[in-house]
């Protein structure tokens, strides 16, 4: 064979040896009865900034408890000052009409927790029971409570009723076994506190990043039809639970949905047809990675599960296992699962690099 076939031979081994290393690396495609997936390894996503659990966190979240058992002492004898907790009247105008949500009767606040717009709060310091005066404002642009304000200026007149000092308990053993109902040390309650925290961060950045994963991966998927027995199953189970918190309210099912959902049943049974879809939907994307890819989970990672969602919620494992059933729990660990993996297979992107 002279030089010039072996070259060519060579190109073409070359060739189609390429060929079938591009098609190898193509998006990897797999279907059943249901959902056709057309790949979902190398998702696009973004990267989330991890939720920090730090001694700020913690002593924040433990004054937080602390103001949930504050003691209020009403003040006459002098004017009010920030910390304090006043009681007022007040009516908004702009150009000298009156607007939408600019008026109440006996709103309590506390002054410098920033409750209310710029200025608001500092124009009550200094003033006395039973006076009445005048505070300019300026909304902030843009003001998402009601956009129509944004940037104007306003001026609220406001007659301050009551005064009140505001005395929090001391952080000591006797504190925290008095909220905790049993006896402990305020160490033992900062490290409690700081488990809660670091869960509830964790199930947080978990929620996010499955955000992320779920939206990207839902772009790759066809929809062949949906499982009517799922659908079927899933809708009963959610009318169920619906029907069961209007009887636990002591009212009927048809005006538990007009108060609290603000939608008549028709609208309601349409709105729970789609939320219930959506969720078989990405059920079965979820289910057919799994099964492609051998992702399991054991009893073991389960327990994990369990327990680290019920230290999110302040609950104890045996109450989070009285809400769902075994295969319920099974399907939310192994979802989970199946996410972090899925995670570990994106091309995660930060911000910084999508700007360069």
């Amino acid at each position: 064979m002279n030089n010039k076939r072996k070259q060519a031979l060579a190109a073409g081994v070359c060739m189609i040896a390429a060929v079938s290393l591009l098609a190898g690396c193509g998006p990897k495609e797999i279907e059943n009865d249901y959902v056709k997936i057309n790949g979902y390894t190398d998702l696009e996503v973004s990267e989330i900034t991890e939720t920090e659990v730090n001694d700020e966190t913690v002593d924040s979240q433990i004054e937080q408890i602390r103001q949930n058992y504050a003691t209020y002492t009403e003040i006459t004898d002098r004017a009010a000052q920030e910390g304090d907790m006043v009681t007022i009247d007040y009516s908004g105008a702009i150009d000298g009409v009156a607007f939408d949500g600019g008026t109440a009767s006996g709103q309590q606040l506390e002054l410098g927790a920033g409750g209310y717009i710029d200025g608001f709060e500092d124009g009550i310091v200094g003033h006395t029971t039973g006076e009445t005066f005048d505070v300019n404002t300026t909304f902030p642009d843009p003001y998402e409570n009601n956009p129509d304000l944004a940037g104007k200026d306003a001026v609220f007149t406001i007659t301050l009723t009551k005064i009140e000092e505001v005395s929090l308990p001391e952080l000591n053993d006797e504190f925290v076994t008095m909220v905790k109902g049993e006896d402990t040390t305020v160490d033992d309650y900062k490290k409690e506190i700081r488990d809660i925290l670091e869960s509830q961060a964790e199930v947080q950045d978990q929620t996010q990043r499955q955000t992320e994963i779920v939206d990207a991966l839902m772009e790759n998927v066809e929809l062949k039809e949906y499982p009517e027995d799922k659908v079927e199953e899933y809708t009963s189970l959610m009318k169920e639970q619906y029907q069961q918190i209007a009887t636990s309210l002591n009212m009927e099912y048809a005006d538990f949905l007009e108060q609290y959902m603000g939608m008549d049943e028709e609208a309601f049974n349409e709105e729970i047809d789609t939320q219930v879809k959506e969720y078989v939907k990405q059920q079965e994307v979820l289910d057919l990675i799994a099964g492609e890819e051998n992702i399991t989970v054991s009893d073991d990672e389960i327990d994990e599960w369990v327990e680290q969602n019920a230290q999110a919620q302040q609950m104890t494992a045996d109450e989070l296992k009285e809400q769902y059933s075994e295969d319920e729990l099974k399907e939310q660990a192994l979802n989970e699962k199946v996410i972090s993996w899925l995670w570990d297979e994106a091309k995660v992107t930060s911000e910084s690099s999508d700007n360069e």
